[in-house]
């Protein structure tokens, strides 16, 4: 017999996994993930990949190393997977 287990769902556990955590870059540009309903997530994800379409173009007011490009075009990729899922 296995016993009760009532606190695997618990609130404590669960998580946010709707959000794509912030880079490096993004928390350094002062980007904030804001929540809510499903809509708000789908546009929230839509600027974050602007506002790194827009850096990797020269938008930012430094020049990008190619390491910072890549990591950029990571995280983009990233939330594009996420905005994938959110929208099925």
């Amino acid at each position: 017999m296995k016993g009760w287990s009532g606190f695997q769902n618990s609130p404590m556990k669960q998580k946010n996994t709707t959000n794509v955590t912030l880079s490096k870059h993004e928390k350094k540009k002062g980007t904030v993930v804001t929540g809510g309903s499903k809509s708000e997530e789908i546009n929230d994800l839509e600027d974050r990949i602007e506002f790194l379409q827009s850096d990797l173009d020269g938008g930012g007011k430094e020049p990008l190393k190619i390491m910072e490009k890549g990591k950029i075009i990571s995280q983009i990729k990233k939330i594009e997977g996420q905005l994938k899922k959110l929208r099925s």
